[in-house]
């Protein structure tokens, strides 16, 4: 790897990457068992797809909610389409690009 190489793939790990929020809308006020079971196969498809990093997750009232951390928001975006429609919950998600700090 050249000098040059190095400190592009350096700056590049230090610069503060784009995350994407997914929030699918939960089968009831309180999420049920299948609603967490729900969640825990997109996170495993997240991983193995290497979506990006799995920042959190979790339920609140109403909702199922996702956040990974990306390179790349179209792709990723593309890619957790793809994951939320084999699930069969991509009618009843949402996506939000967040900023990084």
């Amino acid at each position: 790897m050249s000098t040059a190489d190095l400190v592009k793939q350096v700056a590049g790990e230090a610069r503060p990457k784009m995350r994407v929020e997914v929030v699918i809308r939960a089968s009831a006020d309180q999420a049920t068992p299948e609603d967490q079971a729900l969640l825990r196969s997109i996170e495993d498809a997240v991983e193995r797809k290497n979506v990006g990093r799995l920042v959190s997750s979790g339920t609140q009232p109403g909702q199922l909610f996702l956040i990974v951390e990306v390179e790349n928001t179209a792709d990723a975006t593309t890619t957790l389409r793809s994951i939320l429609k084999t699930a069969g919950v991509r009618n009843r998600s949402s996506f939000k690009v967040i900023q990084p700090e």
